[in-house]
């Protein structure tokens, strides 16, 4: 039902656009609902005012909370974001992504925000948080700013825009700091959008602005690739037809620079997909499942979780399966046989789901995927509120849904407190799922409670026996425990699981190796080597490891150069190389060596603190110095550092200095009684060598 309506209060009776659905079919702005009252600069600083406020209430209590989960390896451990001086390698090595190669993401642009915020707090949170907020903020003004872009006025885009904000879906991006990937790439996603309609509607530099920001998305998360598809659905809803032209143009321009992306993440890519998780069939029958799991949570965002009760689908005869794939079938039929505004808009929100819908990865479901599908559900409501017939009676009941949303939000975001109360929630929500109790396990054993911690590892074993990390967990928490014959009988139900887990191969050498069991820790890592378990230039490393423990330096030193003939940036085998040189007298090498890990490793503190030692005894105490400085700097809690520069200091004529480095030294240092008095007495006595000068 379509109804003619003025483009603006000024030309209302010269100027019409015709409107379908509540959204205009040909570009315009005006709609008698939103006919502004005010210039479009003040409608925007008034919605930008509403939404900081809002915000700010909604998520003002997160600032304390934790780092959780992949922000320990991909920022807290990860020595690469400690410094903006090789900040160029974010965008050519994915395995600047984590302090673990294994988990290699290409995510620069994540990657420098963190560097950037670790420059301006270090680990504070509040700051993490902060950048979080922001992002989420600006996320709202794109809603807003698209609401707009497809004609509607200031009053519909803020409702959206307030929707958008509260959604409790939302809450994950806001609170999680490693979904800071999905709130950038959905920032830069939606200003490429925006600008690409304002590109159509009025030329000039709007076309540069979308490619740039569809390349920034990219760098983002890779979850942007499907941008030029959702373009494409613009153009056939505008144009009521596929325009061959404007669909080489999107091909050409955005396809150009997908390609780029693509070359510049291909390795990490190529990795990703060589060994999918699950058959590609139980994928796709999951995900369809899926689909109406993440309906149900955009309209009831109710008992939210880290850790969702949700299994995968193993065949067609599932009753949820069938289900779904009525209604997928239902909306693929609305998207073919008639290109509503409603096909629009489900298209915009299913597109950003298909790439973890097609690719398996390890967790099936999540809320920060809704991300972006959530944006574009409350843009497309925007023509509900500018075609209400309830007047004031219905925007009070939508703002008693904003304020549930909101107090759903805030509640949330206790949850996102630590990991006892993250995890903690996450395994009474979903008592089945396995990886729920295993995290709340780490969790409570980090904080002492170790036979908690116990019950739940075992937990997880007995809900997934079949998955080698069950076992592998709960051999490490028995280790820890000292019931060393049941932590190695745990190993070897893990290497049961998957013989080639490699982590439970390496603990249970390990632990082998720990207990004195040589024999028996030699032949698992040479039976690792021989069957290409793990890393093989690791488990020559790790087999150097054991020889130095029998004394068998030569077999030692032979195990560390088959490692690195294998690989040279293996900084840990350079590293026990030179500690094994320094040990049989040849201290020139093990300086080259030292010198090697630090080249790869700047934060390496072994390295970095025997080569100061080495410095020391040759009387090159700048350069030891400089060392133990720059050590500070990229470890501020390894206080051995300031003993170091200290004595540096002091062999320099640097007496006050010396001074002060040593009495950090004493502060911040755990030291028995004796040697604490020892340096206290030399500290009084450069004290007194000073008064005297």
């Amino acid at each position: 039902m379509s109804r003619l309506c003025p483009q603006s209060p000024a030309d209302a009776d010269s100027r019409f656009i015709e409107y379908s659905g509540g959204w205009p079919i040909a570009y315009g702005v005006g709609h008698p609902f939103a006919c502004p009252r005010m210039s479009a600069r003040g409608e925007w600083l008034l919605a930008g005012g509403a939404l900081a406020l809002v915000l700010v209430v909604a998520y003002g209590n997160t600032f304390s909370n934790s780092f959780h989960y992949d922000d320990f390896h991909s920022l807290v451990d990860n020595p690469h974001v400690r410094t903006l001086d090789n900040w160029s390698a974010f965008f050519a090595d994915p395995t600047t992504f984590s302090a673990m190669p294994d988990r290699a993401m290409y995510r620069p642009l994540v990657l420098l925000s963190y560097a950037l915020n670790y420059q301006w707090g270090g680990y504070n949170t509040w700051g993490y948080h902060l950048v979080n907020i922001v992002l989420h903020g600006l996320m709202a003004l794109g809603v807003y700013g698209l609401v707009r872009s497809l004609g509607k006025g200031g009053r519909p885009a803020l409702w959206a825009a307030l929707f958008f904000v509260l959604h409790p879906l939302c809450s994950e991006p806001v609170n999680y700091i490693s979904s800071r990937s999905e709130s950038l790439c959905a920032l830069f996603y939606m200003a490429s959008l925006i600008a690409y309609i304002q590109w159509r509607k009025e030329g000039s530099g709007w076309a540069a602005i979308s490619l740039l920001s569809f390349a920034a998305a990219l760098l983002a998360k890779s979850v942007a690739a499907v941008l030029p598809v959702a373009l494409l659905l613009y153009e056939i809803w505008i144009s009521r037809k596929f325009d061959l032209r404007r669909a080489l143009y999107i091909a050409g321009a955005y396809g150009a620079v997908l390609a780029v992306y693509l070359w510049g993440a291909r390795r990490w890519l190529g990795d990703s997909l060589a060994e999918p998780v699950r058959s590609y069939a139980v994928q796709w029958l999951t995900q369809v499942k899926a689909l109406v799991y993440y309906a149900y949570l955009a309209v009831f965002p109710v008992h939210l979780s880290v850790e969702p009760a949700f299994a995968e689908s193993l065949g067609l005869a599932e009753g949820a399966v069938i289900t779904a794939v009525l209604l997928v079938g239902s909306a693929a039929y609305l998207l073919l046989s008639r290109f509503s505004v409603a096909a629009l808009f489900a298209g915009w929100i299913l597109l950003p789901l298909l790439p973890s819908s097609l690719v398996p990865l390890n967790v099936l479901v999540n809320e920060h995927r809704m991300y972006l599908p959530v944006a574009f559900l409350c843009v497309g409501g925007a023509g509900l509120f500018s075609r209400w017939t309830l007047g004031e009676k219905g925007r009070v009941w939508a703002l008693v849904v904003l304020v549930l949303f909101g107090g759903l939000v805030r509640q949330r975001n206790l949850v996102w407190f630590d990991e006892l109360s993250l995890w903690g929630d996450a395994a009474q929500k979903a008592p089945f799922a396995y990886r729920a109790h295993m995290h709340f396990a780490r969790a409570l054993e980090q904080g002492g409670q170790t036979q908690e911690a116990l019950w739940h590892f075992t937990r997880a074993v007995e809900c997934a026996p079949e998955v080698a990390e069950t076992h592998y967990n709960l051999a490490n928490a028995l280790r820890m425990a000292g019931r060393f014959a049941e932590a190695d009988a745990a190993y070897a139900s893990s290497l049961e699981a998957n013989a080639r887990f490699a982590p439970a191969l390496l603990n249970r050498a390990s632990l082998l190796q720990e207990t004195k069991a040589y024999a028996e820790a030699e032949a698992l890592l040479e039976q690792g080597i021989s069957d290409g378990v793990g890393d093989a230039a690791d488990l020559w490393r790790r087999l150097g490891v054991l020889y130095v423990r029998q004394r068998r330096f030569a077999e030692a030193e032979r195990s560390y150069v088959q490692s690195l003939a294998l690989d040279q940036t293996q900084a840990e085998t350079h590293y026990n190389l030179g500690n094994l040189y320094f040990d049989t007298g040849r201290v020139g090498a093990a300086a080259e060596a030292y010198n090697r890990v630090l080249a790869q490793r700047r934060d390496h503190r072994g390295a970095r603190r025997n080569l100061g030692e080495h410095l020391l005894k040759i009387g090159q105490f700048e350069r030891a110095l400089a060392l133990f400085a720059e050590g500070l700097r990229l470890s501020p809690d390894e206080v051995i550092f300031y003993y170091g520069l200290a004595r540096a200091q002091e062999a320099m004529g640097q007496t006050a200095m010396a001074v002060s480095s040593y009495r950090n030294f004493v502060q911040y240092g755990r030291l028995d009684r004796e040697n604490r008095a020892a340096i206290e007495r030399h500290m009084k006595d450069l004290e007194r060598s000073l008064r005297k000068e």
